[in-house]
């Protein structure tokens, strides 16, 4: 049985899926220049096999991940969206890079801290996650049962109860023989105290 492709790693230890990345885009620099062993190796494979692990744009890849035995990298943002839009992809793991995108403005543009503050303020307002939301759901594809951990029952985690309710009892137990032992102790102090002055009187 074949192992499942969870990661980078797991791509990178087998040859019978081919991946590669859209020829001169931003994920192919960002393999090309990576000193990460990984992604060293990622790209050592993928220059072997130009002719076919690189393709001309995301369309084409896309058509190849759906007919072949063949692996597309590209952007989480991009992969997200084509994947809400055709239930047949999915993506795998988690993000290999992390990018962050911006407005262009002039410098010295008056509205470079409008545009900041409006964009600050839809995200603070979620607004930003609204229009993900519609605008990316696409046809709406089925969730997936998510291969992450769910939530645990009491059946799962009845022994830890039982534990703590052990050591909850125990702990009572100790502290009321600590309260009855120091109780006697002060009170053999008490007399012992109660004797001395009888004998200073007498």
């Amino acid at each position: 049985m074949d192992s499942p492709i969870d990661s980078a790693d797991d791509l990178a230890k087998q040859t019978k899926i081919e991946y590669g990345a859209v020829r001169d885009g931003s994920t192919m620099t960002f393999f090309k220049k990576s000193k990460i062993s990984t992604y060293e190796k990622m790209w050592a494979f993928m220059s072997s096999r130009k002719n076919t692990a690189l393709v001309k744009n995301n369309r084409e890849g896309i058509q190849r991940v759906l007919t072949t035995d063949y692996a597309l990298l590209m952007e989480s943002t991009s992969i997200e969206y084509i994947s809400q839009r055709n239930c047949n992809l999915t993506q795998i793991g988690g993000l290999i890079d992390s990018k962050g995108y911006g407005v262009g403005t002039p410098i010295g543009s008056p509205y470079r801290d409008k545009v900041t503050i409006a964009i600050l303020q839809l995200q603070e307002e979620g607004k930003l996650h609204m229009m993900k939301e519609k605008w990316w759901r696409g046809n709406g594809c089925p969730e997936e049962d998510s291969k992450e951990a769910s939530a645990l029952g009491v059946e799962n985690i009845g022994g830890i109860f039982i534990v703590l309710a052990a050591g909850l009892v125990l702990s009572v137990f100790v502290a009321i023989g600590e309260f009855i032992y120091k109780s006697r102790k002060n009170l053999d102090i008490e007399e012992d105290h109660t004797d001395q002055r009888a004998n200073k009187t007498d």
